[in-house]
């Protein structure tokens, strides 16, 4: 079985992997600055931050703390965010569909926590995504196309 990401050389840049976001459904603990704690769920992950469902806005700019596992792993997560922005039921995106909830930007992160969702990212990548095929992009494609 081919793999995504077969070398180092096939490891995508840090900005390249910085904008990417994979799926991972998990239960997560969000604890506001007041102390306020509540059970939501992570519904994707990136090296970033992570996007929470989550029914009510939180204010931009507020600081939490979530607390979340990965697969195959007891020892949690643990950060330091910023809520980033806030999604709201039934808007549109463009790229994916996601349930109401916001944001979360990471402000500290563990050197160790960070390597682990850098690991989890890349290892996702090359279960999931099968092996990297470059295309030229046609110059104009047929009505209807992209190009």
């Amino acid at each position: 079985m081919q793999k995504a990401v077969a070398s180092a050389d096939d490891v995508p840049s840090d900005p390249i992997l910085r904008r990417i976001r994979i799926p991972l459904i998990r239960k997560a603990s969000l604890t506001r600055a007041d102390g306020q704690g509540e059970d939501l769920f992570v519904i994707d992950l990136g090296m970033a931050g992570v996007f929470v469902e989550r029914p009510h806005a939180l204010p931009a700019g507020e600081r939490v703390r979530i607390r979340f596992g990965l697969p195959g792993n007891e020892i949690p997560i643990e950060a330091a965010c910023r809520v980033a922005w806030w999604h709201p039921p039934g808007a549109p995106l463009v790229s994916k569909s996601l349930p109401a909830g916001v944001g979360l930007e990471f402000l500290e992160l563990s050197d160790h926590d960070r390597e682990r969702v850098r690991a989890h990212l890349l290892e996702y990548l090359r279960s999931h995504l099968g092996p990297r095929r470059f295309h030229r992009q046609r110059s104009g494609g047929a009505e209807g196309e992209e190009p």
